[in-house]
């Protein structure tokens, strides 16, 4: 049986994009089996950006997060998942949004509640999965600082993962793709709604250890640009403009998992920016967790599948 305990590009931005956090992966649990993650992430901004792609230094965030992340197998093709992240997160620099929190103090609250259905289908380690996935804000926090937790905007996401098994060519080998659309709340008569394309490439070392390759990259399909649309930082569009950015960007990075038993992998992973337009350039996205893989009464008495069933999705990051 292949194990893999898989932390992907576009769910470790938990300060980047928390709807990605709800999106699993193209393997999901067998019928009565699942997953429970912790991870801790420690992410790092340095630099901002326009809407042209240039950079600009408008202060330093850093921010720390905590994710829990669960997954169940409803029936052998159809996996429900939960998430829900706590961060802390502090500015630093001579241009606050708002004051005093973003006094270079650190600020932590509960971010967004994350639910996802997941329905595979596909055979002889090959793997088409559709989702849902919605994001809904699990309080009214403050949405508009430097050093939020989050933008504050309910998301719904629509997409389908293809993952495959290499063999017989790279019997240790698979990869995976994903593409989703999001459908954001209107803000201020804007809808920033956006496309993400993700890949994952992993290559089994041992049984026991893996490494792959990272790449996640966003395009927004509606939304306003930064200074041009923004020409004064007192009116009420100003206070709006991390939900209504028209965020672009390419991630790219690496990870590794250790399978530490039969039920228990852990796993680190980091990403950067290295393009985008308005928001924030991930300088440093590191991620570090633990997954828990479980059986319940529910679950099927049967041979275990070759499938690249047992995975872990956490995070992560939102669209500031």
């Amino acid at each position: 049986m292949c194990r893999v305990g898989v932390l992907t590009a576009w769910t470790l931005l938990l300060y980047l994009a928390p709807a990605h956090l709800m999106c699993g992966q193209a393997w999901i649990p067998r019928k009565g089996e699942g997953s429970v993650a912790v991870v801790y992430q420690n992410v790092a901004i340095v630099d901002h950006l326009n809407g042209d792609g240039s950079r600009f230094d408008g202060g330093q965030v850093q921010a720390h997060g905590v994710l829990t992340y669960a997954e169940y197998g409803l029936r052998s093709n159809l996996a429900l998942n939960l998430s829900l992240p706590y961060i802390a997160s502090s500015y630093h620099g001579d241009k606050p949004h708002q004051l005093p929190i973003d006094n270079g103090d650190y600020h932590s609250t509960f971010q967004d509640f994350g639910i996802g259905l997941r329905y595979s289908f596909g055979a002889h380690g090959f793997a088409i999965t559709p989702f849902i996935a919605g994001v809904v804000p699990s309080h009214g926090y403050e949405f508009f600082a430097h050093s939020a937790v989050g933008n504050r905007v309910p998301e719904l996401r629509l997409g389908a993962y293809v993952g495959r098994q290499l063999a017989p060519r790279l019997p240790k080998a698979y990869f995976q793709v994903r593409y989703s659309y999001g459908i954001t709340k209107r803000v201020d008569g804007v809808r920033p709604n956006h496309s993400n394309f993700d890949s994952e490439f992993g290559y089994f070392v041992t049984r026991r250890l893996a490494i792959r390759a990272l790449e996640g990259f966003q395009v927004s399909h509606d939304g306003l640009n930064s200074p041009q649309d923004f020409p004064s930082r007192t009116d009420y569009r100003w206070r709006h403009h991390d939900q209504t950015l028209r965020v672009n960007f390419l991630n790219l990075g690496g990870g590794v998992s250790v399978a530490v038993s039969k039920s228990v992998d852990v796993f680190a992973s980091v990403v950067t920016t290295v393009w985008g337009e308005n928001g924030h350039a991930l300088q440093r996205g590191l991620s570090v967790g633990v997954n828990w893989n479980f059986r319940s009464r529910r679950a099927e008495s049967q041979v275990a599948s070759q499938e690249l069933h047992r995975v872990v999705t956490q995070t992560h990051t939102h669209s500031h």
